[in-house]
């Protein structure tokens, strides 16, 4: 974003200087642009009176209200009812003139404008719904999120979602005017989804699409496994590619049609990466305990220590690993902090009566 303030305000000083230094087409239309990004963030006051004085030659104005025009952004004229108090007609010569030779360069710039945008900010942009060709889906919020091993955050989402990531997690999201998509690379996460049923909400992972548009559920994408825990409401899950035509983003998956989806409700869950995944019921006290990592907390109730030193690995970067198979079954119980794996080791060590050897990237237990 403060780029694109430097930018702007870089050009402040070429828009106090007389007209006849915007002898390129090029150069004012790369500056009608800038300001109307602009008047989507925001002007201050030294800017809103940059903005009148570049206003104040006619090109300057005809060509900015061309581009007001051309994506649709016909609302920002109500903030310039000062700066531009009228627009006279032109005359037919003016008119013909304006409409066969800024027509094509308007929405040239235009395209390399969002493209711009997309390098440097990757959000907030304007639609491009107005096109008169049919266009590829473009998205105006997009974000990429990561947590470390032992972490875990909350993110509130530009539709009102709140999002969730737990350990060692990556998450890629795009969100266009009609489709709202989170990828998870890896990791777990649990979102509780905004309604808005003209975007129905996809989660993609593993060859599955997450199908949502209110609701909340939790998936878990660890070493192949792709598990899905729905909390609130109702959401289906179908296969997906992503769209070749589109660069293979996430923006517009292809969804495989299904005769019968496959349908979750709250307090149901399936293991999504079996062949034929089947559905099967969870407690209400299952899914706090499944959900206690949102507060970096992990909850054992007598799990083979087998299965608690696999869920324990996921929060450190070193591997857990038990030095003798006579371990593996001994039963674990107990409320951990997620982000003290070495308060966990060594608890475990104590109750259980092992220990443990501790190397560079591994920590082995053995019998006493």
């Amino acid at each position: 974003m403060n780029s694109s303030k430097n930018k702007t305000k870089t050009d402040k000083s070429d828009t106090q200087s007389n007209v006849v230094q915007f002898n390129s087409d090029d150069r004012v239309l790369d500056t009608a642009s800038e300001w109307l990004v602009k008047l989507d963030e925001g002007l201050d006051d030294e800017e809103m009176q940059a903005l009148k004085k570049w206003l104040a030659t006619p090109l300057h104005r005809d060509t900015f209200l061309e581009m007001v025009a051309l994506w649709d952004k016909m609302s920002v004229l109500s903030e310039l009812a000062d700066i531009v108090p009228h627009t006279p007609e032109p005359n037919a010569k003016h008119k013909t003139n304006s409409t066969v030779a800024w027509k094509r360069p308007l929405a040239i710039a235009a395209s390399f404008l969002m493209v711009g945008l997309l390098s440097y900010q990757g959000l907030n942009l304007f639609s491009s719904s107005n096109q008169t060709e049919p266009a590829l889906q473009v998205a105006n919020y997009s974000l990429q999120a990561t947590t470390k091993a032992g972490e875990h955050k909350s993110i509130s989402l530009e539709d009102g979602s709140t999002l969730w990531l737990n350990t060692n997690s990556q998450v890629n999201i795009a969100f266009t005017e009609t489709s709202r998509v989170i990828q998870l690379v890896k990791g777990e996460l649990h979102i509780e989804v905004a309604k808005d049923k003209s975007r129905p909400l996809n989660v993609l992972a593993a060859g599955k699409a997450i199908q949502a548009v209110g609701t909340a559920f939790n998936v878990q994408y660890h070493r192949g496994d792709l598990e899905l825990v729905v909390t609130e409401g109702v959401v289906e899950v179908a296969s997906y590619t992503l769209n070749k035509a589109n660069g293979e983003s996430i923006i517009d998956p292809i969804i495989k049609p299904q005769a019968q989806p496959l349908t979750l409700v709250q307090g149901e869950k399936s293991l999504l990466s079996l062949p034929n995944s089947t559905v099967e019921a969870v407690s209400e006290e299952d899914i706090a305990n499944d959900l206690s990592w949102r507060e970096g907390k992990i909850v054992f109730r007598g799990e083979p220590l087998i299965d608690v030193i696999e869920e324990v690995s996921r929060y450190t970067d070193k591997t857990v690993v038990l030095g003798d198979a006579a371990l593996a079954n001994m039963q674990v119980a107990g409320l951990f902090n997620t982000n003290d794996v070495d308060a966990l080791i060594a608890a475990l060590a104590d109750n259980l009566q092992i220990s443990t050897d501790y190397s560079s990237d591994t920590i082995v237990l053995r019998p006493r």
